[in-house]
């Protein structure tokens, strides 16, 4: 029961299936073995950028810390662009 005293359930969706179903192979959904490298990597780059800028180039340390968040987004920003490109070509 929840807190206004009414019980909440998943509705069926369109063929009888519950909106909450498992995936089918039983497994949950999630990032590719490859996908997860590809972040790994990344963070661990975007990490070895903010020390290098901050400790070898001598930078501040938040004008440091503001290169690699913004080169993160920048990343993101790729990602996101490339993923939309691909998927409406896909449509």
């Amino acid at each position: 029961m929840s807190a206004g005293g009414t019980e909440m359930t998943a509705e069926p969706g369109p063929e009888g299936e519950t909106a909450d179903a498992e995936t089918p192979a039983g497994g949950r959904a999630g990032l590719s073995r490859t996908a997860q490298i590809a972040v790994a990597l990344t963070a661990f780059g975007l990490t070895a950028w903010f020390f290098f800028a901050w400790l070898v180039l001598d930078r501040m340390m938040l004008d440091a810390a503001g290169e690699a968040i913004g080169s993160g987004l920048l990343l993101l920003l790729l990602v996101s662009i490339v993923s939309a490109l691909a998927r409406s070509r896909a449509d």
